[in-house]
């Protein structure tokens, strides 16, 4: 599983720098947010929480939030 993989207390996925383990989990993790709440994860992979949070609070992931979309919706 890959919250077992996540150190405690560690920064990022694989430790003390940002790569693309972390895009990896938190465009994951986001888009089982948007699509498949009933999931959650939080519950069943709780170490991976403080991790989403942090990269959460990045500008990058803040720019690029997947939104809902339905089939009506126009994609620019």
């Amino acid at each position: 599983e890959i919250h077992d993989l996540i150190k405690p207390g560690a920064p990022f996925a694989t430790g003390e720098r940002f790569g693309l383990g972390d895009i990896a989990i938190g465009c994951a993790l986001g888009y089982i947010d948007l699509r498949f709440p009933e999931l959650e994860w939080r519950i069943v992979a709780p170490r991976l929480l403080p991790l989403f949070n942090r990269l959460s609070a990045r500008q990058s992931f803040i720019d690029t939030v997947p939104s809902a979309q339905t089939l009506n919706d126009v994609v620019a």
